[in-house]
């Protein structure tokens, strides 16, 4: 693991809250020992590895547990990676053992989740990539200027969204020149306002 990741783990030791980690960093690997973790903002990709490398497996945003499968197996089953910049901080750090009331609402949020996002891979390709940038917004705060979401790498949103790089690319395009999305900057540092995503612009 790198020297963040190394970092996650003696904080998911000493109960210290971890610090931010910045888009497309790696937070743990398939097949290490670790802890669980909360997303306290940001959205996590989750690949399982496959006989043709890592495949994409789900994603985790502001709330939701990672990791869990530890306090099973003591390893990670997933390698997680932050989609968009994102905090973390260690899970039931302070109990020995989570409570039963306590696993079966996160296992409820996870069931939850990954309906969403199956619901990413279906339907045109402006409904999966808005869905997607819906779907990252969530926990964004917003003051008196509209929050902006950092846009993954075009490589990830069409893995998660089933389509291809190309088709990716130019719907977001679209989206932008339409006026549905309002899009900013270039290709490795564009960025969409939360307000337009979730069509509450004034």
């Amino acid at each position: 693991m790198n020297e963040e990741s190394d970092d996650l783990a003696e904080a998911g030791q000493t109960g210290v809250k971890a610090g931010p980690i910045p888009r497309g960093q790696t937070i743990y690997k398939a097949g290490a020992e670790g802890t669980s973790w909360r997303v306290v903002s940001g959205t996590v990709r989750l690949d399982q590895p496959g006989p043709d490398g890592l495949q994409f497996a789900g994603m985790a945003v502001t709330g939701d547990v990672i990791g869990a499968e530890t306090l099973l197996f003591g390893r990670y089953t997933f390698t997680a990676r932050a989609l968009s910049a994102c905090v973390l901080e260690p899970w039931c750090a302070d109990q020995a053992e989570p409570s039963g009331q306590l696993l079966l609402g996160m296992l409820a949020a996870t069931e939850r989740r990954m309906a969403e996002v199956l619901a990413l891979r279906s339907g045109k390709a402006g409904d999966r990539v808005r869905r997607l940038f819906e779907f990252m917004t969530a926990g964004l705060t917003r003051g008196r200027k509209a929050a902006r979401l950092a846009l993954p790498r075009l490589k990830d949103i069409a893995e998660i969204t089933d389509l291809s790089v190309e088709t990716v690319s130019r719907t977001i395009s679209h989206l932008g020149a339409d006026g549905t999305l309002e899009v900013s900057g270039r290709y490795r540092s564009r960025h969409v306002t939360a307000d337009s995503v979730l069509g509450t612009r004034g």
